[in-house]
């Protein structure tokens, strides 16, 4: 009977290892987001859930808590009960005393190990990683239960660590506060892609995206001799006809020379029956250095309403124009309208 005991507190034992490591690698592996949009539709594991996760450094010093209690227990409790089970088996093979309680010795630690080390960690670290979610909202209530029955001793635990680390002049690291850099995440979405959980057109876009920050004008502007431009002397009818012709709704308006740029038209303005002449419907044009970045750009014509740009050098000498169009597609690549070849 003593023997089935030990057996069953083993197994016990076993389970709660499993369940602590389980706990531990989804709680980190899972979307807090996700847990937060659950929560907020009256989940309530997802509520229970929430907590744990917006506590991360506590609930994590709960499992490594648990699983140093239960490993222990395994040590004290397998070894001795398989090596009670196994001393028959060696017993009858004829072997003298010391050779037996040798082998038996041995084998029931292995056996012991590799049931704690497959069964107790790295089966339930493999299903907790792949079923992050779903282990998150089945183990909140239960570690929170276990959080608040052994919390002094947690409490004392992290105090001692923190004190050890005070005498090194160190801080706490905080698994909740590590963050990654670019390149770590370019290596996430890279490997996401491989897994088949983004398409190639998400990653280029991604790609792009990052890409985008450190972009400048000087690599995509239309240099100023190949951009369609308005005379502000122009006749109404004429304009009409050549922006009619023209591919484009935006138009540089000129002044006397071809580099003399004194707004923009948009297409549109010319529908209007009360115009008597060019200089009634141009627009202020926006004006940007070459060396402007493609963000900084974007964000000025947002802030400006104007979605065209002249770009000048140093000396304010015009160079060409961009758009905004120009700048979207270093993201989503090329927006074909209706005015564009196929």
């Amino acid at each position: 009977m003593g023997t089935i005991i030990s057996l069953f507190i083993f197994i016990l034992l076993l389970i709660l290892t499993a369940f602590f490591v389980a706990t531990e690698f989804a709680i980190v592996k899972v979307r807090t987001s996700r847990i937060n949009s659950l929560a907020n539709g009256d989940n309530k594991k997802a509520v229970a859930a929430q907590k744990v996760v917006s506590h991360l450094d506590e609930y994590l010093a709960a499992c490594q808590l648990g699983i140093t209690i239960t490993a222990l227990g395994i040590g004290m409790v397998g070894e001795s009960t398989f090596e009670f089970l196994l001393h028959p088996i060696f017993s009858s093979l004829g072997l003298s005393e010391t050779m037996i309680h040798i082998f038996t010795l041995i084998s029931a630690f292995v056996i012991a190990t590799y049931l704690h080390v497959v069964v107790g960690e790295m089966a339930p670290k493999t299903i907790a990683i792949q079923k992050a979610e779903q282990i998150t909202l089945f183990i909140a209530k239960p570690i929170i239960m276990f959080y608040k029955l052994f919390y002094p001793f947690i409490y004392i635990l992290n105090g001692s660590a923190r004190l050890i680390l005070k005498m090194f002049g160190m801080q706490p690291a905080k698994e909740s506060e590590l963050y990654h850099s670019e390149e770590e995440l370019k290596l996430l979405i890279k490997e996401s892609h491989e897994g088949g959980e983004i398409s190639e057109n998400e990653l280029t876009h991604i790609n792009r995206a990052f890409a985008f920050d450190e972009m400048k004008i000087v690599d995509g502007y239309l240099p100023l001799e190949k951009v369609s431009v308005v005379d502000i002397n122009s006749n109404i009818d004429e304009t009409k006809a050549y922006v009619s012709n023209a591919n484009y709704t935006r138009f540089p308006v000129i002044k006397d020379t071809a580099t003399q740029i004194v707004g923009y038209i948009h297409a549109k303005d010319l529908l209007s029956n009360d115009i008597n002449s060019l200089s009634d419907i141009t627009h202020k044009i926006l004006k940007i250095k070459l060396n402007s970045k493609y963000h900084q750009v974007l964000e000025q014509m947002k802030s400006h309403q104007i979605h065209i740009a002249l770009v000048e050098d140093e000396h304010q000498n015009p160079l060409g124009i961009i758009t905004m169009e120009n700048i979207l597609e270093n993201i989503v690549g090329d927006i074909k309208d209706e005015y564009d070849q196929s």
